[in-house]
């Protein structure tokens, strides 16, 4: 097949979260499996991307075209993509491609290639990562994009693609039809997880003392994530053997996280280590003791599954979706509450027999449902039959 990936930002721009990993993973997979594949997207990240040529960069054998934004501030201010010269080269190569997946929905890569797949009859899978209904923040600006274009982009689709039934449910309540609904989750790469680093590398890299205990959040700084929610449980715990880690690129939130922590005084109790890829990010995985994701909102965390293929235990607020399977099975689901989080935090912290079943459960599970080789194959069977019926 040949292949076309649509999402705002792709690598090496981890600091924007999920959804670039996910693409690439997926994009990956499938130049292994005898692909074509090619990605457009922006040269979009904190500071923006450069290449001698900013087309046709081969990216672990992906195709991928990062077309200029105008401004790369006014992305980062307000989630605005103005990619020159995506239109005139989709108008050019769109009947190149037998099959189209626009990751996220709410931007105008998903708005100018809705309009040339439809009008070429190319079949387009859509995959919004959570982003379906139109909440947390700027809400009206949702709407009035979702009155223009959203709902065709949402409707023209051969098939949307769920994380969860919670994001299903999302789908339902947005107006499209259950038959072209699928259930699709994000996996790992599991090969990566099976020979582990040594503990206590991550530590004597940032001078922990190898017998602290270190509560681990991998993301990005950002408001959604409910990292001043996870800082203030932290700080009711007296005990001076434990380190909360931070990893992560800032999304504008870090300035009010360094308030808080020196409001608290944990200075020396909070480190903030930046993004982590590859091995550094296993390395800092394999020594915490706990994984925290505290979200405001999270349809799916990743970092959640690669922790458990760590055999780490998951701490996670009920505003998290995969929260239904995770309680009392891999971990402990808390509400966005200090004290409750706090509780969570402390019951693993003294317990570590828990700590020990619930590691193990999640890495099983991983290893039954999570792999992105099972993934990829059920992704390219839906390919095959929305190819089908064009």
């Amino acid at each position: 097949m040949k292949i076309l990936h649509v999402v705002p930002s792709f690598v090496p721009c981890y600091s924007h979260g999920g959804v670039v990993n996910a693409s690439y993973q997926i994009a990956r997979k499938q130049v292994e499996n005898g692909h074509e594949v090619s990605v457009y997207t922006t040269d979009n990240c904190i500071e923006r991307l450069k290449f001698k040529d900013n087309y046709n960069v081969d990216v672990d054998g992906i195709k991928v075209f990062y077309f200029k934004n105008i401004s790369n501030s006014f992305k980062n201010k307000l989630t605005i993509d103005t990619p020159v010269r995506l239109i005139k080269y989709l108008k050019k190569t769109i009947n190149d491609f037998d099959i189209i997946h626009i990751h996220e929905h709410r931007h105008s890569l998903a708005i100018a290639t809705h309009r040339y797949a439809v009008k070429n009859n190319i079949p387009y899978v859509l995959q919004a990562h959570g982003s379906v209904l139109p909440f947390f923040q700027k809400e009206k600006l949702k709407e009035i994009f979702d009155r223009f274009w959203g709902f065709d982009i949402l409707f023209d689709a051969s098939k949307v693609f769920a994380l969860t039934d919670i994001e299903k449910d999302q789908y339902l309540k947005m107006g499209v039809s259950d038959e072209k609904i699928e259930i699709v989750p994000l996996g790992i790469n599991l090969n990566e997880y099976d020979n582990l680093p040594d503990k206590g590398i991550f530590k004597n890299k940032y001078d922990i003392d190898a017998k602290d205990k270190v509560i681990l959040f991998l993301g990005r700084i950002h408001e959604i994530k409910g990292l001043d929610l996870l800082i203030k449980s932290f700080a009711k715990n007296s005990a001076s053997n434990i380190k909360l880690v931070i990893v992560g690129g800032d999304s504008g939130f870090k300035d009010a996280l360094d308030k808080i922590i020196n409001e608290l005084n944990l200075n020396d109790k909070v480190i903030f280590p930046g993004v982590l890829t590859g091995s550094d990010k296993i390395e800092a995985l394999v020594d915490c003791d706990i994984f925290v994701m505290p979200s405001r909102y999270e349809s799916f965390t990743t970092s959640g599954l690669e922790a458990m293929a760590c055999s780490k235990p998951l701490i996670l607020t009920e505003n998290n979706h995969i929260h239904t399977w995770v309680q009392d099975n891999c971990g402990l689901i808390c509400k966005f509450d200090t004290d409750d989080l706090s509780n969570c935090i402390n019951k693993l912290l003294n317990d570590e027999s828990l700590c020990i079943e619930f590691g193990n459960k999640g890495r099983q599970l991983i290893e039954e449902k999570y792999d992105w080789d099972n993934v990829v194959s059920e992704i390219e069977t839906i390919y095959h039959n929305c190819m089908t019926k064009f």
